[in-house]
């Protein structure tokens, strides 16, 4: 199969495929972290996490960051870049969006 043809440069196409992996799932385990110090800290009254919050967010901009960096390389429409962000605000869907845009952009890509 040939590469997609909509997709100007392929090589840089893989390697933001691959940051947004990594992000992806950083953003999701991070996810489960701040449940976590959510818990802790309403639930508990316990402070052991209180610096998770912040954390999290960076993780979060980054994730956003490699979205918008994979969906400009792709072509991805504003909307669909938008919907994997806000989506990814729900525990585990960013899993299944690295899952599916893998599904999606690996055989455009080789």
């Amino acid at each position: 199969m040939t590469p997609d043809p909509t997709i100007r440069d392929p090589r840089a196409a893989r390697s933001a495929l691959a940051f947004f992996r990594w992000a992806a799932i950083a953003a999701g385990l991070a996810m489960f972290v701040l449940i976590a110090e959510m818990v802790l800290h309403y639930g508990l009254n316990n402070e052991a996490l209180a610096w998770w919050s912040p954390v999290h967010g960076l993780i979060f901009m980054v994730f956003v960051a490699a979205t918008v960096n994979l969906g400009f390389k792709v072509g991805w429409s504003l909307g669909k870049m938008v919907g994997i962000m806000l989506g990814s605000c729900i525990p585990l869907l960013a899993f299944w969006f690295e899952r599916r845009a893998v599904a999606e952009l690996e055989p455009r890509l080789t």
